[in-house]
């Protein structure tokens, strides 16, 4: 197995457990607060033998909505962090000023490279795509609030395309562009 599969896995196990936790934590978050009556079961027929059973639709959907939400939160907080940290770091590399501003701002000790990469911006990213999938899916079928669907589109759109703009500084970085030299 080649080192950069083994890393990308290794990243990959946080947000995959997050996704999941989050998925579950708004569940019964809301099945504690409001008291809802929760059953468990098992059901040969779907995706998942194990289903979460309520008594009535508008429980579930409600549930359901709560949950997508707090899952979506929980994989695009850190993903947004590791975006704003890698630019911020990219930008002070390459303008003095920054880091003038993040001296002002205490905040030259968030900035280091070390515990953040492409990679695992990329991957964090790949979990968003998955979930806002998961979500927008929940949306069409009806089983959860359709802004909930929307708001996911947006962050997951805006997520990509700021892992894009690293990924181009990157690469500039590599293999900078002959013609800026002449």
């Amino acid at each position: 197995m080649s080192k950069l599969l083994k890393r990308a896995l290794k990243y990959a196990l946080v947000p995959a457990i997050l996704m999941i936790a989050g998925k579950i934590l708004g569940i019964f978050l809301v099945t504690v607060k409001y008291g809802y009556p929760i059953e468990i079961g098992n059901d040969i027929n779907g995706f998942f033998s194990t289903q979460i059973y309520f008594n009535d639709a508008a429980i579930t959907y409600f549930v359901n909505s709560v949950s997508d939400l707090t899952m979506l939160i929980v994989i695009s907080v850190p993903l947004i962090y590791q975006i704003v940290k890698t630019a911020i770091f990219q930008s002070t590399m390459n303008n003095p000023k920054t880091i003038v501003k993040a001296a002002k701002f205490n905040i030259l000790s968030w900035i280091t490279k070390d515990d953040t990469t492409f990679l695992q911006t990329f991957v964090w990213c790949a979990f968003l795509w998955l979930t806002t999938g998961l979500i927008v899916k929940n949306g069409i079928e009806g089983d959860t609030y359709s802004w909930i669907s929307y708001l996911a589109s947006a962050l997951s759109l805006l997520s990509g395309l700021l892992t894009l703009k690293i990924f181009e500084i990157e690469i500039d970085r590599v293999y900078p562009d002959s013609k800026k030299y002449y």
